[in-house]
């Protein structure tokens, strides 16, 4: 087996910190320290520096991060292949991913691993996209979902594989006596002068909605900020503003607000990745998990209050 220190520098690399590190693994940040301590004693070589209140790879630690990554992928490769000759899968897979994934992808997936693999132990764990890549890749994650953004170009040069899970389209949640809920073809760009409920600037939410926005030519006014939905919709319940919500998300069951699907040439989309560390896709363990992802099925089309809405597909439009 690899010697669990490499590991922990591997995640402090990846982390930053050794207290980010630490809490990723569910350890304690002084274990942390001690056992780097200790690696770097037996090696003789200086492994951590001291840079401000942080601190940082040597270059011999970086050095050693690179081979210990190596070490990693192909003890996926063993583990994967040892794997594969037991008779039944057992053991814990992790599955992770942004809050809205959970209970529409993570969770039913949970379940069908636990139907078809009785002694498979699924562990769900909410993970924000933005640290979905250091999570995998530290071990902290087996299979992590994550939404494509600015950074997902970055990908090859993380030690993980990465694929295409589906496109998930955006639609509006407005209260309803709002404008919007009276049955019109509503388009983004209708929406560039009302007020929005979104999360903060550096919460999913709020990158998604920037981002959908800005594609068709403006900037949202977000006067008041949730990032969870059962606070967010209970803003918008109240006439506080409308919200943009992922067609997976499960909102709050109430009768004063209205999901309303976009038309036109612009319909925001955003794109859910899954990856997996280099060399663990044959393992049976993780590729049953994957393939119980995957076994997500698309996601409805909300009824649009005003009766039967037609797919812009069908009518020629090109979604985003």
């Amino acid at each position: 087996m690899i010697d669990s220190r490499l590991l922990l520098l591997v995640a402090v690399c990846e982390y930053g910190t050794v207290t980010a590190a630490a809490e990723a693994l569910y350890r304690s940040p002084s274990g942390v320290s001690k056992q780097l301590k200790e690696l770097s004693a037996e090696l003789d070589v200086d492994l951590l520096e001291r840079h401000g209140r942080r601190v940082r790879l040597t270059p011999a630690g970086q050095r050693l991060v690179t081979h210990a990554r190596t070490l990693k992928a192909q003890w996926e490769t063993a583990l994967s292949d040892t794997t594969a000759a037991a008779r039944q899968l057992c053991g814990p897979v992790s599955l992770g991913g942004f809050p809205t994934s959970i209970p529409s992808i993570l969770v039913p997936a949970a379940l069908r691993l636990r139907d078809r693999h009785e002694q498979l132990k699924p562990v769900v764990k909410e993970v924000h996209s933005v640290d979905v890549l250091t999570a995998v890749e530290s071990g902290g994650l087996d299979v992590g979902l994550f939404v494509a953004n600015e950074s997902t170009g970055h990908v090859a040069d993380r030690h993980v594989e990465v694929m295409s899970l589906l496109d998930d389209p955006i639609d509006l949640l407005v209260s309803q006596d709002h404008r919007f809920a009276s049955g019109a073809r509503i388009r983004l760009e209708d929406a560039a002068e009302e007020d929005w409920v979104s999360g903060h600037a550096h919460q999913d939410a709020y990158t998604e909605l920037l981002a959908a926005t800005r594609a068709v030519g403006y900037a949202p006014r977000v006067v008041h900020y949730a990032q969870e939905l059962t606070a967010t919709t209970a803003m918008v319940a109240a006439g506080l503003g409308i919200t943009a919500i992922p067609r997976i998300a499960l909102t709050a069951s109430r009768p004063d607000v209205v999901r309303v699907p976009l038309t036109g040439d612009q319909i925001p989309r955003r794109r859910i990745l899954l990856a997996l560390r280099h060399g663990s896709h044959d393992n049976p363990r993780i590729a049953a998990a994957v393939s119980a992802i995957q076994g997500f099925p698309e996601a409805p089309r909300p009824e649009h209050p005003g009766g039967p809405e037609r797919d812009p597909a069908r009518d020629g439009a090109a979604g985003s």
